[in-house]
């Protein structure tokens, strides 16, 4: 009984720390190497590497040559690029991996296992689901050619920048937010508690998806195409058509960089790109089809050679 007491106390201590205040690397630990764990841990990884970074590699290797196309627009042209906003972007990893010290520390690590290991498995999932659309084209945009930051030259020199549609960063930024919603209704923390850890991550969520453009990693495309990824892959009450809208709408509310006009020029092209696919997808044999139709049309209507049989 002490040491059930004992463990409620420490419990307590931390149920009002914030989510950033947990641990960047103490899951890469215990997911892998505890055995409740440890199988939907390595199978994660394993598809990151075979679904993610592998695909790149090889590209920029020679070793396969799928088509490539830029999706930029004109819309981007507007959206400034803003170097400070990179250290946003580089908090992803870490925005995904601390709810999970968090679930560990408050619910004790045997408790927390299981939802450890459906968030794993929802993660797993986003890289797999992209995988359909990568295979099929390979996206990129023009990035500025800013190398003053060592932040800036890492980004350059490890990432192939060809993944661009659905974007990674959007899918789980919004999917992690909606992931945790649907985990919380469950009642596993105080609703207060609740309220207080979902508002953070719905915050950091908005912040991530508006760096993708900031620092020029994605084009206004990718975010919608990403969110009806993830509306068109989960359970109707997962990220419903609502859901996305209200995500779309918080977009740069608070960015001094971007006036109102052009703020509703890109949540339009959001909402249009987003009902768009959604809508062809109700008469397509499988999700990833709009998206692929789109890509064949936008290289069409760009003048850029799509190549399908490489």
């Amino acid at each position: 009984m002490l040491l059930k007491s004992d463990n409620k106390k420490d419990m307590k201590k931390v149920s009002a720390k914030p989510i950033q205040s947990y641990s960047k690397v103490a899951p890469f630990f215990f997911l892998t190497t505890r055995p409740r764990t440890a199988h939907y841990a390595w199978k994660y990884i394993f598809t990151i590497l075979k679904d993610f970074f592998l695909i790149q590699q090889l590209q920029k290797l020679h070793f396969t040559k799928r088509p490539v196309i830029n999706v930029e627009t004109d819309i981007d042209d507007k959206i400034p690029f803003v170097p400070d906003h990179v250290d946003t972007y580089l908090d992803f990893v870490n925005f995904f991996v601390q709810p999970m010290d968090m679930l560990k520390k408050r619910l004790g690590y045997k408790r927390a296992s299981q939802y450890l290991c459906l968030y794993l498995k929802f993660l797993t999932r986003i890289y797999k689901n992209s995988s359909l659309i990568y295979r099929f084209c390979l996206t990129t945009t023009t990035r500025p050619k800013y190398y003053k930051s060592h932040k800036f030259r890492t980004i350059h020199f490890f990432d192939p920048h060809l993944l661009c549609v659905p974007s990674i960063h959007v899918a789980i930024a919004a999917g992690t937010y909606a992931w945790f919603k649907q985990c919380f209704k469950i009642g596993i923390f105080p609703k207060e508690e609740a309220e207080q850890y979902l508002e953070e991550i719905r915050n950091k969520a908005v912040r991530i998806v508006e760096s993708v453009l900031f620092i020029k990693q994605h084009s206004v495309n990718c975010i919608p195409l990403a969110l009806y990824m993830l509306s068109s892959t989960m359970n109707k009450s997962f990220f419903s058509a609502h859901d996305a809208a209200d995500f779309i709408d918080a977009l740069f509310r608070e960015s001094p960089e971007i006036n109102s006009e052009v703020r509703q020029e890109i949540l339009e092209h959001f909402y249009y790109m987003y009902d768009r696919t959604l809508l062809e997808s109700r008469f397509s044999a499988d999700w990833q089809d709009c998206i692929r139709h789109w890509l064949l049309d936008f290289a069409s209507s760009t003048g850029q050679k799509i190549n399908l049989t490489n």
